[in-house]
């Protein structure tokens, strides 16, 4: 079978068993149900901080659902996966593109799909509103990354996983300084920064202590990923972040040298 004739039957048998998988993992919180968050989340409250001791951040060259198992048992229940979304279309339009891309990757592997609903698509990408995304809070992975052919985890396996998966999306193909370094409209860099704190109140804010994280906007949406990456970092390392994560994980998938590199380079002995 052809890459692409993988990818099709797969879409089709996870758009067609997702009712299935969610009804077999409720008890491991898996729903088909989603939040439409439609503007920024109010700052986390110190008071109800668990005050989790700092540990490392790591960036690994993975699929992010594969860095999600990494976690191990301790974070059942407790894990936050981004999603690099489009804000266009419902999962980027993966259904008819079957594209390999971040977002489209996840709906390969899980009920990711079947929690966007059509009704929250388009919402703008930078501007008033921009800063949203969708949270999804019970989303079954049930197979593996494409690197490994998509095989299907058996319910017994143990290998399946239940997550929450966020939904943002970075700025789209700003314009950039001459040196294509920075974004050349400073408002698109308070739209950023509006994202990643979503991102980080999104996780925190529903009782999520590990995340895995990615390069956001850094891949199609061409964003600049040197300042993505410090930005994400020194948002991280506000205040308002800490003792709220047991783990962080950025899950860089990159072939060769490329955005894994930088991230690794700029969160090296990163602690939060």
């Amino acid at each position: 079978m052809s890459d692409f004739a993988l990818r099709k039957a797969v879409a089709l048998d996870t758009i067609a068993r997702s009712p299935t998988l969610i009804q077999e993992h409720e008890h491991d919180g898996a729903t088909a149900q989603s939040t439409f968050i439609s503007q920024q989340l109010p700052p986390l409250d110190a008071n109800k901080c668990p005050g989790h001791p700092p540990s490392k951040v790591d960036v690994v060259n993975s699929d992010s659902y594969a860095a999600a198992r990494n976690f191990g048992e301790d974070a059942k229940g407790k894990i936050a996966v981004l999603s690099l979304a489009s804000d266009e279309y419902r999962a980027g339009g993966w259904a008819i593109t079957l594209s390999r891309t971040q977002e489209e990757a996840l709906c390969y592997s899980s009920t990711l799909y079947h929690t966007l609903c059509e009704s929250y698509y388009p919402w703008p990408n930078t501007g008033p509103g921009s800063v949203a995304g969708v949270y999804s809070p019970g989303v079954v992975v049930h197979r593996d990354d494409l690197d490994h052919e998509l095989v299907e985890f058996p319910h017994e396996s143990g290998k399946r996983i239940v997550v929450a998966v966020l939904t943002v999306a970075a700025p789209r193909d700003p314009r950039l300084t001459e040196d294509g370094q920075r974004f050349a409209d400073p408002s698109v860099l308070e739209d950023m920064r509006g994202k990643i704190r979503l991102v980080y109140r999104m996780a925190a804010s529903n009782g999520k202590e590990y995340m895995v994280l990615g390069a956001m906007g850094c891949g199609a949406y061409n964003c600049p990923p040197v300042l993505v990456a410090n930005e994400m970092k020194n948002i991280l390392l506000e205040d308002e972040f800490k003792g709220w994560y047991k783990k962080v994980t950025f899950a860089v998938y990159s072939k060769g040298r490329g955005n894994y590199d930088i991230f690794k380079e700029i969160f090296l002995e990163v602690v939060v």
